[in-house]
């Protein structure tokens, strides 16, 4: 299947041939923060991810939810727990028309809920910032489904599974199937496994177009070794000299990489053994427990230390900070430390005070961790400026150290190259990075990869693809032998052709059906009834110059083994298992006896003198009768014959060629018997 195709248009629907397949960002296009991202195809919508803009607050931070009618959306799957990624669930499940579903992997529901409290604790402070309430977190929480990796799902005819994508604990890159194209959208994504979780994978099946973040633009990361080594110099370097080291992180995820790092640095350096490290997150001790509970999930590292039975969250060398207030009282007491304080961006709190105290200090230092986004301090402070301007009009000189680590678990240009090579995609389409870094991405890979399609929309522009139609089925069961024999000399197969709900089709013998599908067999049984003023005997004449096989079986025709005709008060029954070639012959007997009534000539031409045939035959039988059975016993009036076979008796009455005997065996073999000697005569019998 291919997807050759590709416009853009800020708002424009391009009809063409086959289908149509739309993808329209609402966030997190050509920015990082608000990912949101549209797909339609077929009457599907689905939704990837619902964050907001770190960067801005209020309804200004969401995505831009205008845009679209939230009813029509079936399907909401977010990647991660990250407020750009999950941010504005709560406002778009419980105050938008969403009438969907919400899934995401099993971690991330518990941490989003506690990410969205305190979100939602913090935005009380000014009552116009707040977008959703903690009763709005409570309905939604209840509304969010649950799938692990590789789960395969099924909603409104789109066919869903998610995969691990590293980046933090339960991040999940999520692939949606719909009739048979495949788009694979990676969310936050990163190939390169770190202390505490595995990579990212790739999926072992051909994906038809894939939406990739575009973070790091064309910038690679220098090897994992190197950048740790980096960072535990630059942090001994600033609390050899006595000053305090700031990380600003994100509170859950790169965090608990930079405690992983720190503690076994620490551990091996004694001289740093009385110098404290703390962490600053109300909600560390509620996570500890949510990263305890799945330690399977993250790299083997850790799997292996938990099944030492030595928790790998419990640290040695970390402490939960003290309350700010606490904490001031104590500052010049504990000296050189280093501070990990949320939130990464230094927007606000902790990170914020702890940075507007410490940066007047040159003996102190700030080592930014994780990606900036533009219009933040963290941002801004890339510039190396000597002062820097709050909002509020306070200028905060800054002496101390500021170094940039990068830490975030973000895929660089090689490992999306590669990615992208692996995945063999027909179609890229790039989010979630800032306009020039995803410009310069998309000329690159246009450059490596003169074949694929690659196109970075802006916020509400529709990428268009024109997709082919399908006409390929899978073959399924039984049919497979017969395609096989096809190869050997045969011209054709037949089966049946089932079609799901997402437009996925399979080719096999009806069976099959159960054990392929959710569907039964039934058989319909079709009866026809009309006046028929003559006999059996008559029709059946009829019928042998158009079939070789009609046979009388307890006073009824059979035409083909398939079509039973009887004939009771003038009325004519034919009976039959519906299928298209048993339709044709019931169609042919139901006409042919009409034809009889119509016509008196023909009716003439077959029934002839029935007597004198009918006599002439039953002479026949009882000399074959004779010679197979031996001694009879006939009566000519009647037409009945008796004789012993083995000393049981046996009467025939040749009319209506009924055969009476004491077992059933006896009974059948006489029979056929008979059958054997009227089809060498070829007549139908009087009925």
């Amino acid at each position: 299947m291919s997807v050759p195709a590709i416009t853009a248009g800020t708002t424009r629907r391009i009809e063409v041939d086959g289908d149509v397949l739309e993808i329209t960002p609402l966030g997190a296009g050509a920015e990082v923060g608000r990912s949101c991202c549209i797909v339609r195809f077929r009457g599907k919508v689905v939704m990837f991810d619902c964050g907001v803009h770190p960067a801005h607050s209020g309804m200004s931070c969401l995505p831009y939810f205008d845009h679209i009618n939230p009813q029509e959306v079936d399907l909401l799957l977010v990647t991660h727990f990250h407020l750009d990624h999950s941010g504005a669930v709560p406002y778009f499940v419980s105050r938008t028309e969403f009438k969907g579903k919400v899934f995401m992997t099993h971690p991330t529901r518990p941490i989003c809920k506690m990410l969205w409290q305190d979100y939602a604790r913090v935005s009380k402070i000014a009552a116009e910032d707040q977008i959703f309430s903690s009763e709005d977190i409570g309905k939604t929480v209840e509304q969010i489904e649950l799938l692990d990796y590789h789960e395969e799902r099924q909603f409104r005819g789109i066919k869903f599974s998610c995969f691990r994508a590293g980046h933090v604990l339960g991040a999940a890159m999520f692939m949606i199937n719909i009739g048979g194209i495949r788009v694979l959208y990676t969310g936050d994504y990163s190939r390169e496994e770190d202390r505490h979780l595995p990579q990212a994978e790739i999926p072992n099946v051909r994906i038809h177009v894939l939406i990739v973040e575009s973070t790091y633009g064309v910038m690679n990361h220098e090897p994992r070794e190197q950048r740790e080594q980096r960072f535990t110099n630059s942090v001994h370097q600033i609390v050899r000299q006595g000053g305090k080291c700031l990380l600003p992180v994100f509170a859950l995820g790169r965090a608990q990489e930079i405690l992983l790092i720190l503690e076994d640095y620490w551990e091996r350096n004694s001289d740093l053994h009385e110098i404290p490290i703390f962490y600053n997150s109300p909600m560390a001790t509620k996570c500890l427990r949510i990263f305890e509970t799945y330690t399977n999930m993250c790299s083997l590292s850790v799997q292996e230390q938990a099944n030492r039975c030595n928790n790998p969250w419990i640290l040695k060398y970390i402490q939960n900070m003290p309350d700010r207030h606490t904490f001031a009282q104590l500052e010049n007491e504990i000296g050189a430390c280093v501070v990990l304080a949320a939130p990464g961006m230094l927007q606000s709190g902790a990170s914020r005070e702890l940075f507007e105290s410490w940066a007047p200090e040159k003996k102190n230092g700030v080592i930014l961790t994780g990606y900036s986004v533009g219009g933040t301090l963290a941002h801004e402070l890339k510039g190396d400026p000597e002062s820097v301007t709050l909002n509020d009009g306070r200028k905060v000189n800054v002496k101390a150290t500021v170094k940039f680590m990068s830490f975030s678990a973000h895929s660089d240009y090689n490992q999306t190259s590669e990615f992208i090579r692996r995945l063999k995609a027909n179609v890229v389409v790039l989010v979630h990075g800032e306009e020039h870094e995803m410009n310069r991405m998309r000329n690159k890979l246009r450059e490596e990869y003169p074949e694929l399609n690659v196109t970075a929309p802006q916020n509400c522009q529709t990428v268009a693809l024109r997709v082919p139609p399908d006409r390929s089925v899978d073959a399924v069961g039984n049919l497979v032998e017969e395609i096989a024999s096809v190869k050997k000399g045969r011209t054709e197969v037949s089966g049946m052709l089932v079609e799901d709900s997402t437009g996925a089709r399979a080719l096999m013998k009806p069976e099959d059906l159960g054990a392929f599908t959710g569907l039964s067999v039934c058989n319909v049984e079709q009866c026809q009834r009309f006046v028929f003023p003559q006999s059996l005997t008559t029709l059946g004449r009829a019928l042998l110059e158009i079939y070789d096989e009609v046979e009388v079986s307890e006073g009824r025709l059979k035409v083909c083994e398939a079509v039973e005709v009887s004939l009771e008060n003038q009325i004519l029954c034919i009976t039959w298992d519906s299928s298209p070639v048993n339709d044709m012959v019931a169609d042919s007997v139901a006409f042919t006896a009409i034809e009889i009534t119509r016509s008196p000539t023909m009716l003439t031409a077959l029934q002839g003198d029935v007597k004198k045939e009918e006599d002439r035959i039953f002479q026949v039988l009882c000399t074959y009768m004779q010679q197979e059975f031996g001694r009879l016993k006939i009566d000519d009036s009647t037409q009945l014959v008796s004789f012993e076979v083995d000393g049981q008796a046996v009467l025939v009455n040749f009319p209506l060629r009924q055969v009476q005997a004491p077992n059933e065996a006896l009974r059948e073999r006489v029979t056929k018997a008979l059958r054997r000697c009227e089809r060498a005569l070829r007549p139908i019998q009087a009925v």
